[in-house]
C-alpha cells in the first residue's frame, strides 16, 4: 500500500500502527499539503455489509467532533473496496506506552491526564457519541503532554457487528464495563467505568484483572470487586481513591452521572479539597459493650442468704470509701485554690497566614483556647489558613482564655462562563472582569469560525472552579490563506502543480491565441499574483494556443458554376473558417466575375476547416492545416 494515493489526495508514506481491525498509515494530504493519519480497514471486514454501513455512519458522526483532547477526523471514504478514515496525525506515545515507560504515574499527573480525557468524553457525550472502547491504547500523549482520545464512534460499529470475546479483544477486555461484558445496555457511564480502569492503571502500573483469555477477564469485571493494594495507597489521596472506586462500581447508577461531575471532583482533588464519599462506603456503628445483653437467672435461697452477709461487709467498705473520698476532695480543693490564685499570663502568638492545624498547636502550647468565629472565601489566603485573629499577636492573656479566628475557605467557587463565539477582546474582558486568569491564547486557522473569534476554551463552560482559575482560550485565525504566485510564463502542468502546492485548486482553463506566448504556456490568471486568498480557493488560468499562422487558398470560381461565355455573371463568394471547437467565422465575402480565379489568405492554428459559398450554394467543408 505504501506510495498509493487514495481519493486522488492522500499519499500513503509508511505504516505507523496496526490493530485488530485496521492498519494506520502516515500520509500526505496533497491538496492541503499536510501530514495526516489514514486508518484502513482490514480486508476481512469488507464482506460484512452491515458492519461497513455502521462503520461509515459512526465514523462520519465522529467527524463532527471538534475538541482539543480528541483526535480530529477529517474524512471518511472508500476506493477499490478499501474503506478508510483520515485523521489528525499526532506525534507521541500511546498512554499504554507512556505508562510502560514510567512504571506508574505520579498521582498529580494521573489526575491531569484523567481530567483531559474526561473533557473529551464530556464533549462527545454532549454530541450523543459514546466511545465504548476507552483504553490507554486509544489515548495519545502528544509532544506537549496533552492527551488526545482517538477512535470515537468506531467501537460501536465493531461491537454491533463483529466482536466476540476472542484473542483479538484482549486489549479492550481489560477495560470493559460489566454491562458491556454482559451484552447489556451501554451509555455514557460505561465510558466512565473504562476511564476508571485507565486511572487505576496509571496510579498502580497494572490493570486490576488479568487472565488466560478474554472470557475469564470479562467474568471478573462482572463478578469481582476491584481494590487497591496497601502499597498502592502510600502516596494517593483518599479522595482520589474514592473517585476511582466510584468510577468502577458494578452498578452504573452508583457511578458518576456524567463526565462533568467527574471533572469537578478531579479539580477538587487537585486543589486538596475533600469530596463526597463513594457509594457503599460504610460508617462504623458504635459497638455494644460485652455483657450488657447477657441474660440473668433467678437466685437460689442459699444465694440470697449469702447476699445478706455480704451486705454487712459492703457497708463497712462503703464507709471507708466515703471517708477516703472526702479526704481526697479536701486535698483537691486545697490544690485548686492554690492554682486559681496564681494564673499564668502569656503573649498571644502571631498565627495569621498560618495553617489552622499549626495555629491550634501554637495556641495550645501557650495554654490558650481557640474559637473559629467564621470562615471566609479568599483569593489571597490559602484554604484552611488563618485570615485574622482576635486579639492580635503580642496581646497578654491569661492561660485558658480564648483567641477568636477567621479561617480561609479558599477561593470562592465560580462558574466558568461561555466565551465561545465571542471576539477575543470581548471574551478576555469578560473573563478578567470575573477575576479569571487568561493563561494562554492559542491561535489556529479555522475554516468555520470568523477570524479573532473564540472557538474553544478550557475549562469548559459551566464547570465550577476556584475564583481566579486559569483559562485557556482558542482563537480563530480565520480561514487558512495563501499568497497567489505569478503563474504566467509557466507551462500549464507546472502551473497546476504550483497551484496545488499552495493548497489552492485549479479552476477553468481557457485557451486563447497569443503572439506573446508559445502554445501551452499560461498567459494570464485570476486571482492576480500576490493576492491573499483562502486555502482551497479556485485559480482560473488562460493558456496560449500559440501564434496565428497563414495559408493561401486559390478558388477557381468558374469550376463551381455553369455560365455562358457571352454573358459572364457576377457572383458572391463567401469563405467561412471553422475551428476544432466547431466555432465558425466568415473570413471572406466579396463579389467577383464567374470567370475569375481568386486567392484568399486564411489565418488559424493547427488543423481547421473552411467552407466555400458561391451565390448561396455551399461547397465543402475542406480541411486545412496551418
Amino acid at each position: 500500500m505504501k506510495g498509493r494515493v487514495l481519493a486522488n489526495r492522500y499519499e500513503l508514506i509508511e505504516t505507523v500502527g496496526q490493530g485488530g481491525m485496521a492498519i494506520v498509515y502516515k500520509a500526505m494530504d496533497t491538496i492541503l499539503h499536510r501530514i495526516v493519519a489514514v486508518k484502513i480497514l482490514k480486508q476481512e471486514f469488507n464482506e460484512n455489509e452491515q458492519f461497513i454501513k455502521k462503520f461509515r455512519r459512526e465514523s462520519q458522526a465522529a467527524a463532527s467532533l471538534s475538541h482539543n483532547n480528541i483526535v480530529n477526523v477529517f474524512d471518511v471514504g472508500v476506493e477499490d473496496n478499501i474503506h478508510f478514515i483520515v485523521m489528525e496525525y499526532v506525534e507521541g506515545d500511546t498512554l499504554k506506552e507512556y505508562i510502560k515507560k514510567k512504571g506508574k504515574l505520579n498521582w498529580k499527573e494521573a489526575v491531569y491526564i484523567a481530567k483531559q480525557i474526561a473533557f473529551a468524553l464530556d464533549h462527545a457525550h454532549k454530541n450523543k457519541i459514546i466511545h465504548r472502547d476507552i483504553k490507554p491504547h486509544n489515548i495519545i500523549i502528544n509532544e506537549e503532554t496533552i492527551p488526545k482520545v482517538t477512535d470515537f464512534g468506531i467501537a460501536r460499529a465493531i461491537t454491533s457487528s463483529t466482536i466476540t470475546l476472542v484473542e483479538e479483544t484482549m486489549g479492550s477486555v481489560h477495560y470493559i464495563s460489566p454491562e458491556q461484558a454482559r451484552g447489556g445496555f451501554v451509555d455514557e457511564r460505561s465510558d466512565l467505568y473504562s476511564l476508571g480502569i485507565v486511572l487505576y492503571e496509571m496510579l498502580t502500573g497494572r490493570v486490576p484483572f488479568d487472565g488466560d483469555n478474554s472470557i475469564s477477564v470479562a467474568i471478573k469485571h462482572i463478578q469481582e470487586e476491584i481494590e487497591f493494594n496497601e502499597d498502592d495507597l502510600d502516596d494517593i489521596p483518599e479522595s482520589l481513591e474514592d473517585i476511582v472506586l466510584k468510577l468502577i462500581r458494578k452498578n452504573p447508577k452508583e457511578r458518576y452521572e456524567n463526565a462533568k461531575e467527574l471533572v469537578k471532583d478531579l479539580i477538587a482533588v487537585q486543589s486538596g479539597e475533600k469530596i463526597a464519599g463513594r457509594p457503599g462506603k460504610e460508617t462504623k456503628k458504635p459497638g455494644i459493650l460485652p455483657g450488657i445483653l447477657a441474660t440473668s437467672k433467678p437466685k437460689s435461697v442459699s444465694e440470697k442468704t449469702a447476699d445478706v452477709k455480704g451486705k454487712e461487709t459492703k457497708i463497712k467498705k462503703t464507709t471507708l470509701l466515703i471517708v477516703g473520698g472526702l479526704i481526697l476532695a479536701f486535698l483537691v480543693i486545697i490544690f485548686l485554690a492554690s492554682t486559681l490564685f496564681a494564673v499564668k499570663e502569656v503573649s498571644v502568638p502571631e498565627i495569621e497566614g498560618i495553617d489552622i492545624a499549626e495555629a491550634v498547636q501554637m495556641l495550645e502550647a501557650e495554654g490558650l483556647k481557640y474559637e473559629i468565629e467564621n470562615t471566609e472565601s479568599s483569593s489571597t489566603v490559602p484554604k484552611d489558613y488563618v485570615i485574622t485573629q482576635n486579639p492580635s499577636a503580642g496581646t497578654i492573656l491569661k492561660e485558658g482564655q480564648t483567641v477568636k479566628l477567621v479561617v480561609s475557605a479558599g477561593p470562592k467557587e465560580v462558574e466558568v462562563p461561555d466565551v465561545m463565539g465571542k471576539f477575543e477582546v470581548e471574551g478576555v474582558q469578560e473573563l478578567e472582569n470575573l477575576n479569571f486568569t487568561v493563561k494562554e491564547i492559542s491561535r489556529q486557522f479555522n475554516d468555520e469560525v470568523e477570524k479573532d473569534k473564540i472557538y474553544d476554551q478550557n475549562p469548559m463552560p459551566g464547570l465550577m472552579v476556584k475564583e481566579g482559575a486559569e483559562i485557556i482560550i482558542y482563537v480563530s485565525k480565520g480561514k487558512d490563506t495563501a499568497v497567489v504566485e505569478d503563474f504566467t510564463g509557466m507551462t500549464l502542468e507546472d502551473a497546476k502543480k504550483a497551484i496545488t502546492d499552495l493548497g489552492l485548486q485549479v479552476g477553468e482553463v481557457k485557451e486563447v491565441v497569443s503572439d506573446k506566448y508559445d502554445q501551452g504556456v499560461v498567459e494570464s490568471q485570476d486571482p492576480k499574483p500576490n493576492a491573499e486568498v483562502a486555502k482551497n480557493s479556485v485559480v482560473t488560468l488562460t493558456v496560449s494556443k500559440g501564434k496565428l499562422q497563414t495559408r493561401d487558398i486559390t478558388i477557381d470560381i468558374g469550376s463551381y458554376i455553369d455560365y455562358d461565355d457571352d454573358d459572364v455573371p457576377t457572383v458572391s463568394v463567401k469563405v467561412t473558417l471553422i475551428d476544432q471547437a466547431s466555432k465558425s467565422s466568415v473570413v471572406y465575402d466579396k463579389k467577383h466575375k464567374a470567370n475569375e480565379t481568386i486567392s484568399v489568405t486564411l489565418e488559424g492554428i493547427g488543423v481547421q476547416y473552411y467552407q466555400l459559398e458561391i451565390d448561396g450554394n455551399e461547397f465543402g467543408p475542406e480541411i486545412i492545416t496551418f
